[in-house]
């Protein structure tokens, strides 16, 4: 994700949330929110995700 001018976590803060998901037991972690909507994205049409990516991701 380097290449794109988005706003990212700070590694310190993943690594916090994977560490609480894993103490948690968690099976999987999803550290914010734009990872989220692509993950809820996935069972969707793509079509409508790539339509408007920022809105999927940041809406």
């Amino acid at each position: 994700m380097a290449a794109y001018d988005i706003p990212k976590f700070p590694p310190h803060e993943v690594v916090a949330v994977a560490l609480n998901g894993l103490e948690a037991g968690k099976l999987e972690v999803i550290a914010d929110s734009p990872t989220a909507k692509v993950k809820a994205s996935l069972s969707r049409d793509p079509a409508l995700f790539y339509a408007d990516i920022s809105a999927a991701l940041f809406g």
